[in-house]
């Protein structure tokens, strides 16, 4: 009687009429760069997420289309005869530039390479997510196109995502593309945690099935096929990867400037706080501890670990002893005689 009800059992998630539309459109790499450059001609960014298994062929894509088409194309603000993609200035793989150039440059396709060496992506969000904040309150229009790769579409800022204008899922050199209806009532911008629901729930309706079909999302329009890049862009890839991980910080007048919180490392923090110690600046607990406030992420007994950590390394007592007036001076006594 179970197994009756549960083969009867009535699927509530089903194709879309307006994606079965484009259930075998394959969007050509010409009409895709046309369609960006004519939201730029009407005044809007354009802001992009490639998004894949690592292997299945972001960058490849994302190389395509920069160094094939972009590269080629003027620069449609300075209009000097620059390209909108100059690799030395636009390929980048920290987030601190990234979002400051998002800011700062104008015309231009900014590609952020799947962000390496990024151990908090929490952190990396913040950095961009001001960065659109600080964009969107100077109401500037930059004329801008931005690409983020990175694997693993979860990990994506739902923030971040409401700002999207293409997501585009990677699989072997096919990539799905996806945009937020605007002509639905509510809309709030592409809801990627919302399409991963609908797909797991499509799978539990389907348990035989491997694959979803796009088509079960309104907000799928297509697909696109693209090749391995040409020999000498994936030389210039690794090349630039190669560089690009030993450069681009911006300085710290940079990002003051242009609103970007530039996050000091746990261990550079109580350091300093250990100089102000030694040049008597800072000569009791409270002004310790508010001297380590700009540590996020850390809980109490961390922080104090650490401190402690460092504060034997200078030969200095615990944080519990380290303003005990003897204790202090027969401290010192051993480093300064």
């Amino acid at each position: 009687m179970w197994m009756k009800q549960s083969h009867g059992r009535k699927k509530t998630i089903l194709p879309s009429r307006y994606s079965l539309i484009f259930k075998d459109y394959w969007m050509t790499k010409k009409a895709l760069v046309a369609a960006l450059m004519n939201r730029i001609k009407t005044e809007k960014d354009c802001f992009i997420l490639i998004s894949g298994r690592t292997g299945s062929g972001k960058s490849n894509l994302c190389g395509n289309l920069n160094w094939r088409c972009f590269a080629n194309i003027e620069n449609p603000i300075k209009k000097d005869g620059s390209k909108m993609f100059n690799d030395e200035q636009c390929f980048i793989t920290d987030p601190d530039e990234f979002a400051y150039k998002m800011i700062k440059m104008e015309g231009q396709s900014l590609w952020m390479d799947e962000g390496r060496g990024i151990a908090n992506r929490r952190k990396w969000y913040s950095k961009i997510n001001s960065a659109v904040a600080e964009r969107k309150n100077q109401n500037r229009k930059l004329f801008n196109i931005y690409w983020i790769c990175m694997p693993f579409e979860k990990e994506f800022d739902p923030v971040l995502a409401s700002h999207l204008t293409l997501w585009m899922w990677v699989r072997r050199g096919v990539a799905e593309i996806y945009v937020a209806r605007g002509d639905i009532k509510g809309s709030e911008g592409l809801n990627i945690p919302g399409i991963l629901e609908r797909e797991e729930k499509w799978m539990k309706e389907n348990p035989t099935r491997m694959i979803v079909p796009p088509t079960i999302h309104p907000e799928f329009i297509g697909r696109i096929s693209f090749p391995k890049m040409p020999k000498k862009y994936d030389e210039r890839y690794k090349e630039l990867v190669r560089i690009k991980s030993g450069v681009g910080k911006v300085t710290e007048e940079e990002a003051k400037k242009f609103g970007i919180i530039v996050e000091e490392k746990p261990e550079t923090t109580i350091l300093n706080a250990i100089d102000k110690i030694k040049s008597k600046e800072i000569n009791d607990k409270i002004a310790l501890w508010a001297a380590l406030e700009k540590i996020k992420g850390y809980d109490e007994d961390k922080k104090v670990k650490l401190l402690n950590f460092y504060l034997k390394m200078n030969n200095y007592p615990t944080f519990d002893k380290i303003f005990n007036q003897d204790k202090v001076k027969k401290s010192r006594m051993i480093k300064l005689d």
